[in-house]
């Protein structure tokens, strides 16, 4: 009995600052600086929900208005592929005049077109096309992972917001313990160190519920700044953490992901590009023709002079007009394309290689999701059947025998301690669960249903 005091004495003295700075929470009506009502689960319908946050982030999130820039990319080179080379026309004069010869010039005026052999052109819209797929693809596979950060965030907001709900029942529970162990010893049927030990373990509730409301307040901007709003818009969260089953087998979640994932289906379409790419640069070999028409005017003046139909002397003058056409053919003696053909035949084996590991990848990642899903699912079904519930029937039926005076309240405090633990792991197994949820669906690349 006297060790027993001592350790009361302890924990009284170790809480009197607690209790000191959050004694406007011992008393009725009192709240937290950070609402819980805030961040908590709620189903108003200002709430919103994870469904809420994505769409918001599909709109706002920089990364992703980013990336889509690329599809614009892409089909901008798709329009510059389709275009023809431009002709060329070509203007020169020539005077005599400079040299001492001024009855001599000449105009010349040409005209070249080029003709491109080969199927150039259609190889290089083949290219621009598969690159329009693959920036699409990669703007819907960086929105399948931003899918599953704003679930993520928005689990640990829900469980911290969870915690702080917990922790405020428990603080309201303690309040009235608090008040019941007062009156004792105001009537003379309690002990003083009795009522000042619970004072005690209501400060360090309170204590923990600051701690969790600026965890829950973390866990909220960090969803905030996710989906791409300002962490200082006010802003509730609604739903809970429940997730439903997923009927779907780790053969049929792989199958399905190896057909529906943006970065497997990326990955295919870079090996079609690379394959169009070698195409082109084969194609590339054949050399392109370059037709020409050239008008020629040439106008001498000589000493002579002869005589108009008037009669009239003039200098004798000659003018010459030509038409020329002929085509320009480049010979491929020395220089084939050779590199590049090699070099596109490089990137299409590389593109072979990075779509059969990305497979790979695909097929681990959907293993480990499956494995972490199913684990969490068990764990949390555990705690539903054998652990929450009993623990908090125990807890009930201890506070009950306190306020009546049957246990002790070193024995009630122990109990509600180790509920409070168990119901933050069961808050970290629900959390878990959710996440792994949505592991899995960005590991399968769709929804599950």
């Amino acid at each position: 009995m006297r060790f027993l005091q001592m350790c009361c004495g302890v924990s009284y003295l170790m809480g009197v600052v607690v209790t000191s700075a959050v004694a406007q929470d011992l008393k009725p009506g009192a709240v937290l600086p950070l609402s819980p009502q805030s961040l908590g689960e709620s189903t108003q319908t200002a709430g919103m929900r994870a469904e809420d946050f994505q769409r918001i982030a599909l709109e706002r999130n920089a990364e992703l208005q980013a990336t889509r820039q690329d599809i614009a990319g892409a089909r901008g080179f798709l329009t510059q592929s389709r275009l023809r080379p431009n002709p060329g026309v070509d203007f020169s004069f020539t005077s005599g005049r400079p040299l001492g010869s001024p009855g001599e010039r000449s105009i010349d005026i040409g005209y070249a077109h080029t003709i491109q052999l080969g199927g150039k052109r259609a190889r290089r819209i083949d290219v621009a096309q598969v690159g329009i797929e693959v920036a699409e693809l990669l703007a819907s596979n960086r929105q399948r992972v931003l899918r599953t950060e704003i679930h993520t965030r928005y689990a640990e907001a829900l469980a911290a917001a969870r915690n702080v709900a917990t922790l405020g029942e428990l603080f309201e529970l303690n309040q009235r313990s608090f008040k019941v162990a007062a009156e004792r010893v105001s009537e003379g049927e309690g002990a003083l160190l009795e009522q000042r030990l619970l004072e005690v373990e209501v400060g360090r509730i309170a204590a923990d519920r600051f701690v969790a409301a600026g965890a829950a307040e973390r866990a909220f901007v960090a969803l905030k700044v996710a989906a791409g709003i300002a962490p200082s818009e006010p802003l509730a969260l609604a739903g809970e953490l429940a997730t439903p089953a997923v009927d779907l087998t780790m053969d049929q979640a792989i199958d399905r992901a190896l057909a529906e994932r943006p970065d497997a289906k990326a990955a295919r379409a870079e090996e079609t590009r690379a394959e169009a790419e070698l195409r082109l640069a084969r194609a590339e070999r054949t050399p392109d023709v370059i037709g020409v028409v050239r008008y020629s005017q040439n106008s001498s003046r000589f000493n002579q002079l002869g005589t108009t139909p008037t009669g009239q002397l003039v200098p004798l003058r000659d003018t010459d007009h030509a038409l020329t056409a002929g085509v320009s053919i480049p010979l491929p003696f020395a220089n084939r394309n050779q590199g590049a053909i090699e070099t596109a035949g490089a990137r299409r084996r590389a593109a072979a290689l990075r779509r059969e590991f990305i497979e790979q990848s695909v097929r681990g990642e959907v293993r480990g999701a499956f494995a972490q899903y199913v684990g969490a699912r068990q764990a949390v079904d555990v705690f539903d059947r054998q652990v929450i519930r009993q623990a908090q029937q125990t807890v009930n039926t201890m506070r009950t025998s306190y306020e009546l005076g049957e246990t002790r309240l070193l024995d009630l405090v122990q109990e509600q301690r180790r509920l409070v633990e168990i119901q933050k792991a069961f808050t970290d197994a629900l959390k878990e669960l959710y996440v792994a949820r949505a592991t899995l669906e960005q590991a399968v690349g769709t929804e599950l249903r």
